[in-house]
Order: C-alpha cells, then sequence, then structure tokens
C-alpha cells in the first residue's frame, strides 16, 4: 500500500512539473514584445543576472550561457535565458519522478541514487534539444517563406514602387518569421540613419542564421538599382532550391515509412527459404 501511494505522489509531481513548465508563464513579456517590434535585442538575449555574479562566472559556463542566449534569439519565441534554465530545472525534477513509477512498482523500492541521478541529468538537457528544434524549425519557416516574398517584392517594384516600400508590403503580407525580419530590418533603418535598408536587412538575415536568406540579402546589398530583374531570377532560384529540398525530404520520408517492412520482409523471406529447404530434404 504503501509503495502504491508514494508511486501516487511521484507521478503527480512529476505530471505538475511537466504541465507548469509546458504552459506555465508562455507569453513574453511586454517589454519583450515592444524590443521586439522595435528591432532591438529582446529579454531573451539578455542575461538577467547580478553584474558581480555575471563577472565570477567561470570562462566555460559563461560560454555556455552566451550559446543559450544566441540559439534563443534564433528560436524567436521571446523566452528569457531566466525561464529557459527553470525549464532545464523544472525537467530535471520531472524526470526522474516520473520514471520512477514503473521501477517502483516493479521492484516495491525507489530508484537507486546513482540512477536517479542520471534522469536528472538526462532531464537537464531535455530543453536543449528542444531549443535546437525551435531553431530549425524557424529557419526552416524561412526557407520556405522566402520565395514568395521575392515575388511580392518583385511585383511591388514592377509596379513602380520603390525598395523601400516592396520591403514593407512584403512585411504587411507576409507570415510567420520572416515577417518579422523584414519588419526588424525595416525599424532598424528608420532608426539609425547611418543604415540604409539593404545594409539593415543583411544584418538582421545574420543574425536569423538561415543561410539563404543571408545570402539574398549580402546580394542585394552590393546591387546597384534597378532591382527588379534580381528579384525575380533570386526569386526562382530560390523557389527552385527550395523544390529540390522539398523532394528530398518527400523521399527521406518515404523511406522512413517504408523502413519498418524490411526486416520483416527480411525474415519472411528466411521462413519461406528454411520451409522449402526442409520440404526438399524430407522429400530426397
Amino acid at each position: 500500500m504503501s509503495g502504491i501511494l508514494a508511486g501516487l505522489v511521484l507521478f503527480s509531481s512529476g505530471a505538475l512539473l511537466l504541465v507548469w513548465d509546458r504552459h506555465g508563464n508562455r507569453a513574453a513579456a511586454f517589454s519583450s514584445r515592444l524590443a521586439s517590434a522595435r528591432g532591438e535585442p529582446t529579454a531573451a538575449g539578455r542575461l538577467r543576472l547580478p553584474a558581480s555574479l555575471g563577472r565570477g562566472l567561470p570562462p566555460r559556463l559563461a560560454g555556455q550561457l552566451g550559446r543559450y542566449q544566441h540559439e534563443l534569439r534564433l528560436a524567436g519565441e521571446g523566452k528569457t535565458l531566466a525561464r529557459f534554465l527553470l525549464d532545464k530545472l523544472a525537467a530535471a525534477i520531472a524526470l526522474p519522478l516520473i520514471l520512477a513509477i514503473p521501477y517502483l512498482a516493479l521492484t516495491g523500492r525507489p530508484p537507486s541514487l546513482p540512477l536517479a541521478l542520471g534522469l536528472a541529468a538526462a532531464g537537464f538537457f531535455l530543453p536543449d534539444l528542444g531549443l535546437r528544434q525551435a531553431v530549425r524549425r524557424r529557419r526552416e519557416r524561412v526557407f520556405l517563406e522566402l520565395p514568395d516574398a521575392l515575388s511580392m517584392m518583385a511585383l511591388a517594384l514592377g509596379a513602380g514602387q520603390s525598395l523601400r516600400q516592396a520591403l514593407e508590403l512584403a512585411a504587411r503580407d507576409c507570415a510567420g518569421p520572416l515577417r518579422t525580419d523584414l519588419a526588424a530590418a525595416l525599424t532598424r533603418a528608420r532608426r539609425e540613419r547611418a543604415l540604409d535598408e539593404r545594409q539593415a536587412l543583411v544584418q538582421v538575415a545574420n543574425e536569423a542564421g538561415e543561410p539563404n536568406f543571408a545570402r539574398f540579402a549580402e546580394l542585394l546589398a552590393s546591387k546597384e538599382s534597378p532591382y527588379l530583374e534580381f528579384l525575380r531570377t533570386h526569386a526562382a532560384q530560390a523557389r527552385a532550391e527550395q523544390n529540390r529540398l522539398l523532394e528530398q525530404a518527400a523521399e527521406r520520408a518515404y523511406l522512413a515509412m517504408h523502413a519498418p517492412l524490411a526486416p520483416l520482409l527480411a525474415s519472411l523471406v528466411l521462413v519461406v527459404a528454411y520451409g522449402f529447404l526442409h520440404l526438399l530434404n524430407q522429400s530426397i
């Protein structure tokens, strides 16, 4: 009876931690959203620690926190570094609590200390995987949205609008992270007189970390007007590259879907071959 009660307590604690980690404080602060709209670094890129504590950190730990800051900026979800570290702590507590339930049910005693520490370490690094996936998803969305944005800009230039107006139109009509990046570039160009929209776009594209977007921005910054033919050509190239990568992804998905059938077919062939050889041996 005591083992069942202990299992229920462990399960409830782990489940509550996961629910809090999943749904608690999901929205970014207003200051972070306002800074993002102005094209300024958000709170996700700043470490909210006392200055004395920041100076006293070991170089390796400071470097790891810097990498977290960079990846949080690339993810674009508005999550602060403090919240991300809290997520890691919650996962380190929740994973051992949840996985200890079947162990307690089977053995009647709690897991050993080394096993609990190993599970805690695994849970501590789980949010890192989620952060990398968020960065990869954002880059993929920018890559998928880029051809449509370039085509829209080419249409605007063909209608007699300026490059800035074409960028503003793309920033209004695009959906997803590319819209945020274009709006941030335009805002940065308005705030800093030394930057034009092309130079600001290069900075934002490099910060976004998507190679095709960054290459387009650098080529645009190095080219002089007129931009219409350049945008049309680059839009066609981006769409062709997108189609090629999507075809490769579809082929990989097809192979992954049928990969589990290979062992079954191999086993079936071996069984049929064995049965045929056994029948042949009995008939001789």
